[in-house]
């Protein structure tokens, strides 16, 4: 059975690591360059939990992670890749669940902690009442998109085996 949405995820995936693998001159480069590896990060996401879904025979085009679980609750089914997702998720030192705040972040309209840069000589203003400000850098970036990369082909191998 083709899966529609293993393309969107692999499209995401490279376009992520072209955007990882050029330079910038200025900070507001960067900055740009950044969010658009994030942007392309939760794109490939999104997209692979579409696959999962459909590779699940669940017949959805799930908005979140916790609409794929439901379902397979309602019908008495459960998905080893569904758990490693929802674990990833709700622990919030891992890649999975860093990635998901500072995308919420990126969408966010209100005033909260911008990220903040491996190196940089000020020190941030950080009200203590709100989220603690997340790292982000080239390495990070890098970093998630190994992480994702390689859960990505893991839970696959590990559908085809079902």
């Amino acid at each position: 059975m083709s899966n529609p949405y293993t393309g969107q995820v692999a499209s995401a995936l490279r376009k992520a690591q072209l955007l990882l693998q050029m330079t910038c001159e200025t900070p507001l480069q960067r900055t740009a360059l950044e969010e658009g590896v994030i942007l392309q990060l939760w794109k490939a996401y999104k997209a692979f939990l579409a696959e999962l879904s459909h590779q699940l025979q669940l017949d959805i085009e799930p908005e979140s992670l916790q609409i794929i679980a439901d379902s397979l609750e309602a019908q008495g089914r459960a998905s080893n890749e569904v758990k490693e997702l929802q674990q990833l998720g709700s622990e919030s030192d891992t890649w999975l669940s860093q990635l998901l705040l500072i995308w919420s972040r990126l969408l966010s309209l209100s005033p909260s902690p911008e990220p903040i840069r491996k190196g940089a000589n000020l020190i941030p203003l950080h009200n203590v009442a709100s989220p603690v400000p997340l790292v982000v850098s080239a390495e990070v970036l890098q970093e998630w998109h190994a992480a994702l990369s390689e859960l990505v082909h893991r839970q696959r191998a590990n559908l085809e085996e079902c």
